[in-house]
Protein backbone atom coordinates (compact mmCIF):
# COMPACT_ATOMS: atom_id res chain seq x y z
CA UNK A 1 0.00 0.00 0.00
CA UNK A 2 2.91 2.26 0.90
CA UNK A 3 4.90 1.66 -2.38
CA UNK A 4 1.65 3.08 -4.42
CA UNK A 5 1.16 6.14 -2.11
CA UNK A 6 4.68 6.64 -2.94
CA UNK A 7 4.64 5.82 -6.27
CA UNK A 8 3.92 7.79 -9.55
CA UNK A 9 0.40 6.04 -10.19
CA UNK A 10 -1.15 7.93 -7.19
CA UNK A 11 -1.95 11.62 -8.53
CA UNK A 12 -2.29 14.47 -6.07
CA UNK A 13 -5.87 14.24 -7.10
CA UNK A 14 -6.66 10.98 -5.58
CA UNK A 15 -4.15 12.07 -2.77
CA UNK A 16 -6.44 14.52 -1.89
CA UNK A 17 -9.77 12.79 -2.66
CA UNK A 18 -8.38 10.33 0.15
CA UNK A 19 -7.20 12.71 2.58
CA UNK A 20 -10.44 14.12 2.63
CA UNK A 21 -12.26 11.27 2.81
CA UNK A 22 -10.28 10.69 5.89
CA UNK A 23 -10.82 13.94 7.72
CA UNK A 24 -14.58 13.33 7.29
CA UNK A 25 -14.37 9.33 8.62
CA UNK A 26 -12.69 11.34 11.81
CA UNK A 27 -14.85 13.91 11.98
CA UNK A 28 -17.92 11.34 11.92
CA UNK A 29 -16.06 9.32 14.57
CA UNK A 30 -15.86 12.45 16.75
CA UNK A 31 -19.66 13.36 16.86
CA UNK A 32 -20.07 9.88 19.03
CA UNK A 33 -17.05 10.68 21.04
CA UNK A 34 -13.75 12.86 20.38
CA UNK A 35 -10.37 11.24 20.96
CA UNK A 36 -8.70 13.02 23.39
CA UNK A 37 -5.58 16.19 22.47
CA UNK A 38 -2.87 13.31 23.81
CA UNK A 39 -3.82 9.71 21.80
CA UNK A 40 -4.62 12.28 18.51
CA UNK A 41 -0.99 13.28 19.10
CA UNK A 42 0.62 10.23 19.37
CA UNK A 43 -1.14 8.56 16.44
CA UNK A 44 -0.16 11.48 14.22
CA UNK A 45 3.12 11.02 15.37
CA UNK A 46 3.24 7.02 14.80
CA UNK A 47 1.76 8.57 11.30
CA UNK A 48 5.19 10.52 11.02
CA UNK A 49 7.47 7.66 11.74
CA UNK A 50 6.03 5.56 9.19
CA UNK A 51 6.95 8.01 6.92
CA UNK A 52 10.74 8.63 8.05
CA UNK A 53 11.00 4.56 8.58
CA UNK A 54 9.98 4.58 4.79
CA UNK A 55 13.20 7.34 4.03
CA UNK A 56 15.34 5.19 6.14
CA UNK A 57 14.49 2.07 4.29
CA UNK A 58 15.33 3.70 0.89
CA UNK A 59 18.75 4.85 1.90
CA UNK A 60 19.32 0.70 2.98
CA UNK A 61 21.72 -0.82 0.21
CA UNK A 62 19.67 -3.22 -1.72
CA UNK A 63 22.54 -6.42 -1.28
CA UNK A 64 23.02 -5.08 2.79
CA UNK A 65 21.89 -8.56 4.62
CA UNK A 66 19.62 -6.31 7.35
CA UNK A 67 17.59 -4.87 5.28
CA UNK A 68 15.19 -7.47 4.87
CA UNK A 69 14.86 -7.25 8.37
CA UNK A 70 14.09 -3.79 8.19
CA UNK A 71 11.43 -3.94 6.10
CA UNK A 72 9.65 -6.61 8.87
CA UNK A 73 10.49 -3.69 11.21
CA UNK A 74 8.41 -1.08 8.98
CA UNK A 75 5.55 -3.42 8.61
CA UNK A 76 5.63 -4.35 12.45
CA UNK A 77 6.54 -1.33 14.42
CA UNK A 78 3.97 0.65 13.56
CA UNK A 79 1.27 -1.77 13.97
CA UNK A 80 2.35 -2.43 17.29
CA UNK A 81 2.13 1.26 18.21
CA UNK A 82 -1.15 1.40 17.23
CA UNK A 83 -2.67 -1.54 18.81
CA UNK A 84 -0.53 -0.66 21.72
CA UNK A 85 -2.70 2.85 21.56
CA UNK A 86 -5.80 1.18 21.00
CA UNK A 87 -5.03 -1.15 24.06
CA UNK A 88 -5.07 2.04 26.39
CA UNK A 89 -7.98 3.84 24.98
CA UNK A 90 -11.40 4.30 26.95
CA UNK A 91 -13.98 1.49 27.00
CA UNK A 92 -16.37 3.85 26.17
CA UNK A 93 -16.83 3.76 22.27
CA UNK A 94 -13.51 2.14 21.52
CA UNK A 95 -14.55 1.59 18.24
CA UNK A 96 -15.20 5.18 17.05
CA UNK A 97 -11.70 5.88 18.80
CA UNK A 98 -9.98 3.62 17.56
CA UNK A 99 -11.16 4.78 14.04
CA UNK A 100 -9.93 7.91 15.00
CA UNK A 101 -6.83 6.87 16.06
CA UNK A 102 -6.45 5.05 12.86
CA UNK A 103 -7.16 7.96 10.85
CA UNK A 104 -4.79 10.49 12.43
CA UNK A 105 -2.38 8.27 12.08
CA UNK A 106 -3.35 8.04 8.60
CA UNK A 107 -3.35 11.64 8.44
CA UNK A 108 0.48 11.90 9.66
CA UNK A 109 1.35 10.03 7.02
CA UNK A 110 -0.20 11.92 4.61
CA UNK A 111 1.50 15.49 5.59
CA UNK A 112 4.84 14.40 5.45
CA UNK A 113 4.48 12.69 2.22
CA UNK A 114 3.45 15.33 0.46
CA UNK A 115 6.55 17.25 0.77
CA UNK A 116 9.38 15.41 -0.83
CA UNK A 117 7.84 16.20 -4.31
CA UNK A 118 6.42 19.62 -3.26
CA UNK A 119 7.68 22.92 -5.31
CA UNK A 120 7.14 25.98 -4.00
CA UNK A 121 7.50 28.53 -7.09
Amino acid sequence: MLEFWYSDKCSRQLKLMVCIATCVIIYLCSTVQPLSAVFTGISVGIGMAVHGLRALNLKIAVDNPYKKGFAILILIMPLMALISLMSVLPAQHKLMLAIQAIGFAAIGLFLLSGFPKRRFD
